[in-house]
């Protein structure tokens, strides 16, 4: 009897010191926190003289995983390439100026360690990005099961892709979630308010790349207010573009949720939605198969901004979310 008691402990000692080597190696980054914001440039030209207007698009692109997003699921090479060739077709007739990215994988496991951004820049012919990390794990044991089906290394983040020269490029990190159990904060991405200054001619433009908690109403309000301010900070003095996955609906009759009043009943912040057809169906943004919910936006300070056309590009499924376009000019 003593025999095996000193067995089964044994085994019951073996199994937690490998699941504490385990969880602690999963857990940990792999790449350098130094990198988590970068600005990099390749050889082609960039753009510097002004024009008279300029195009904005932001897209959540999902890791280009379509319909099958965060369903567990074992997705096989080819649909990531089938989506990038269907990004990059929907994306090249607007030769946007800006683009800014969310759910955009650098080197992960589950798109097949592609960066997406660098594809995406080198086939719509950006000379520079702007990169921000957001999720930096040896292993992420989600869906939870079929083992098969977890993401594995993940290095995924935002990125901001520009024709003209980015001077700075901020990360910074939006409040957590505080109910979530460590173990699930140490698996979970970081929100980001990714924040990049652009040189064009003689004007400075602030865009501001958001993706906001998606499963948690308190922190995606908090966080939205942090973001409202600073926004502000910067609205007096320079044209801000304040876009990406806001994760939130407009307000409605039964949509109680005040995040995105927050920058309606703001004075001086425009949406590029025309704020009575924010809830039209034609404007839903998600998912794309089917939109009926707007949940992207780009919103601009009027004092610097004046929008001239806007519009959500349809019939694209290489993400769950739809891109959305605005062509603005300088006041």
């Amino acid at each position: 009897m003593t025999d095996l008691i000193t067995l089964l402990l044994l085994i019951f000692t073996t199994f937690l010191i490998s699941f504490i080597l385990f969880y602690w190696w999963a857990s940990s980054k792999s790449y350098s926190q130094a990198k988590y914001a970068e600005i990099l440039t390749s050889d082609l030209p960039l753009q510097r003289k002004p024009k008279e207007t300029y195009t904005v698009i932001t897209y959540n692109i999902g890791y280009l995983s379509g319909l099958t997003n965060n369903q567990a699921v074992k997705r096989e090479k080819v649909l990531f390439d089938e989506n990038l060739e269907l990004a990059i077709a929907a994306l090249k007739p607007f030769n946007a100026d800006f683009i800014a990215l969310q759910e955009v994988d650098f080197a992960s496991q589950r798109s097949y360690d592609v960066n997406q951004v660098q594809e995406l820049a080198t086939a719509l012919k950006f000379p520079v990005q702007a990169t921000a990390i957001n999720w930096d794990n040896n292993y992420v044991p989600f869906p939870t099961f079929p083992i098969y089906a977890h993401f594995g290394k993940m290095l995924s983040g935002q990125a901001i892709l520009s024709r003209y020269p980015i001077e700075l490029n901020e990360r910074i990190v939006l409040e957590q979630v505080t109910n979530k159990p460590f173990y699930e904060n140490a698996f979970y991405l970081d929100r980001l308010a990714q924040v990049s200054r652009i040189k064009i001619a003689n004007h400075i433009l602030i865009l501001i790349n958001v993706h906001l908690e998606a499963f948690d109403q308190p922190t995606r309000l908090k966080q939205s207010q942090f973001v409202l301010e600073l926004f502000l900070s910067f609205s007096q003095k320079y044209p801000v573009l304040l876009i990406g996955d806001f994760n939130s609906e407009p307000p409605s009759e039964i949509n109680l949720e005040p995040t995105i009043n927050l920058f309606l009943n703001t004075p001086g912040i425009q949406s590029a939605f025309p704020p009575k057809t924010l809830n039209h169906p034609e404007n839903g943004t998600y998912p794309s198969d089917q939109p009926h919910r707007t949940i992207d936006y780009i919103f601009y300070n009027q004092n610097k901004i004046e929008a001239i056309e806007w519009q959500v590009v349809t019939d694209i499924l290489a993400s769950d979310h739809l891109p959305v376009v605005m062509k603005f000019r300088f006041r």
